[in-house]
Parts: C-alpha cells; structure tokens; sequence
C-alpha cells in the first residue's frame, strides 16, 4: 500500500521521493455526478475517498470545504441568512448599521456542491467603515481540534489534510467584504481608513497563525487564489510577502509546511512567492488556462519551492482529443524529471465534465511509473 500522505510530506518538504506523489481535488466532479447519479456503473453509491482509494489517488482532504482546525463566533451582531434558489442573502445587523452580502450560484455549481460567486458586497461605500470594522473586533477565533483532529485520522496514510487559514488581510477586503474594484477605490481616497481594516483581519490572521502551530495537521494552506493583474507584484509586496515571512516563522517552528493555493494567472508573482518564505504552491495550473510553463517553473523554484499540481482541468474535458491529452501527461512526466518537489494534482479540480475514463487513465499512467 502507497503511504500517500508521507510521500507527500517528504515532497513538501523538499527529500527525495522514491516516487511523485499523487494527491487530488476531485470533489466538484464527484459531487456533481453523485447527484444526477451519472457516478460510473462501478462506484454508485461509493464514496468520493473511496473511489480514489480504488483508483490509488491520495486523498486531498482540503479544508475549506470539510473541517478545519479552527472556527469563528461572532459577538453582538445578529446574522440571518436566506437560501432561493441558488441565491443566498447574509445580513449582518451591528451597532452601527446593517451590512448585506449576496451570492449566486449557477445550477451546476448548485449540483456540485460548489460555491457560488459574490454579487453583493457588505461594504458598499465609506458609511460602511463603522458597522464592518464592529463585525471584525468582534469576531472570535476558537480552536477546532477535536473535529479536526478525528478529520484526518479519517484520512489516514491514504492522502493529506490541508486545512485553509483563510484568505490574507487586504485579500479578504478584495474578495469578501468589499470586491478588488472598490478596494482599490478606498486604498486611493481612504487609505488610513482601509489600514484599519487590515489590520483587524490581521489580528484575526495572527490568532488562526497561533492555532495553525498547534493543530493536528502537518501541513497548512494560508491564502491564495492570487491573480497577476488583481494582485499585481505591488500590491503582493505590500500586502502579502510581509505576511507570508511571519507565517513561515510561526509554523516552521512546529514543524509545519506552509503552503498557499495558486491556481490563478501569476507568473509575474512566481519570483516573489520564492521570496517570501512559502514552501508549497498547490493548485498550480499551467498552460493551455494560464501563461504559466512547469519546466520554467521548476527551473525558477528550484529546489525551494514545491509545485502541487500540473494537470489543468480542461485536458480531462472532450475540448481536447485523447491524442492531446496523451502528449501533455508525457510532456509533464518528462518535465517532472526525477521528481524532487513536485506533487502531481488538478488545477485546481476535476471538473464536472471530465471524462471518467482520462482520470482512470492518469491514475494508470502514474501508476505504471513507479
């Protein structure tokens, strides 16, 4: 049996692996075809952990859809929550107003059990600096660890838990509270202002750092989801290197891996996540969806930085011929060489409409490489 789990920490970690780890995100495909009964004849009513068992996949216990090592209580604000169809509507009522959020999901995402896209912020307009920064002094981080810890002993040697700290600071204002557009609008015309912001979720990021330290899990993914033109190099080296510096301190300490997810447009942010302290960039999603090339990649990281991933989603989807779909798996496997820091995955995801049929036939191809 593949001990998946310590094969992926080693790759972590920088040693050299008898084999390259094989560790995946497949719930979207999974969830979605589950619930139109579409799962192949084989593996109805299977679980998603024990297909990839079957198919000797590690498990990819991610923690920002399952448990986490920590959670949130809010104090002295009253939120209500509505769900129609598809449409989920947040109201927060605070001493200083009430702020609203909304998101949409699509009906395939509705399927998957995705999560849907923000199409209403809580923070509309600089009347709204009172009621949000109330909503974040009196969010309260407490540790989650019995849950958790019970989550991936469920694992096992069979894959990795990778709970998700959450997004940085300033990107939880970009993508939550206020969206990248007014973001910037605030940074210009209400800087001291927004710095408050910051500096509230910065706390909060400090408390989950702590608990990170002390959690169950060997490995920690703290923020991601950076884009070249939303985040560009500027903003990263305002906002983020900083950041990433102390939570490198802070977890490698205790013996943790940090890791963030990258599954976006970043090849001008490549150099800067090599300098400031992250060990493992999961998710990482190469050409034909992004301008990013894994043998550049590999050559730029060296033996610094472990790339997760490899795979982009779309090769598993009947856009590109079987013929396509043989040449980039063999063209990645050379790229990949003998292995040192590098965890074969999807970036990020199986997706919906992947053909069943190429995930059997790379679970194959990885396997015939041992």
């Amino acid at each position: 049996m593949i001990n998946h789990r310590d094969l992926a920490l080693a790759a972590m970690r920088g040693e050299l692996v008898e084999r390259v780890p094989f560790i995946a995100r497949m719930e979207l495909w999974y969830n979605y075809n589950a619930n139109r009964g579409t799962l192949p004849d084989h593996y109805q009513n299977w679980s998603l952990w024990d297909i990839q068992r079957d198919l000797g996949i590690g498990i990819f216990g991610f923690g920002a859809w399952d448990q986490s090592f920590y959670k949130t209580e809010l104090h002295g604000v009253n939120v209500t929550r509505t769900t129609d169809n598809g449409t989920g509507v947040t109201n927060f009522d605070t001493p200083f107003g009430k702020l609203t959020a909304m998101d949409r999901m699509s009906d395939e995402l509705m399927e998957a059990a995705g999560t849907g896209a923000r199409i209403e912020f809580p923070f509309k307009s600089p009347s709204d600096y009172d009621a949000l920064e109330y909503l974040l002094d009196n969010t309260e981080i407490v540790d989650n660890f019995d849950n958790y810890g019970k989550f991936v002993e469920e694992i096992g040697t069979d894959g990795i838990a990778l709970p998700f700290s959450g997004y940085l600071h300033a990107h939880q204002l970009m993508i939550n509270y206020m969206g990248y557009e007014r973001f910037y609008y605030e940074l210009y015309e209400n800087e001291s202002r927004l710095l408050r912001l910051v500096d509230a979720i910065e706390r909060q990021q400090n408390e989950i750092l702590s608990l990170a330290a002390q959690s169950p899990s060997q490995a920690i993914e703290v923020g991601g989801n950076y884009d070249e033109q939303m985040t560009p190099p500027p903003i990263f080296e305002r906002f983020f290197s900083p950041f990433y510096k102390k939570a490198h301190e802070v977890l490698s300490a205790s013996s943790k891996v940090l890791v963030i997810h990258g599954d976006g447009e970043m090849k001008k942010l490549l150099s800067l996540i090599k300098d400031c302290g992250v060990q493992v960039v999961e998710a990482v999603t190469p050409k034909p969806m992004t301008s990013i090339d894994i043998k550049q990649v590999r050559e730029l990281w060296g033996d610094e930085v472990t790339l997760w991933g490899g795979l982009p989603s779309i090769i598993f989807t009947p856009v590109f011929t079987d013929a396509e779909f043989e040449t980039h798996i063999e063209e990645l496997f050379e790229t990949i060489g003998e292995g040192k820091r590098f965890i074969l995955g999807f970036g990020d995801n199986a997706p919906t409409d992947a053909m069943f049929q190429r995930i059997k036939r790379i679970a194959k191809f990885w396997n015939e490489k041992r």
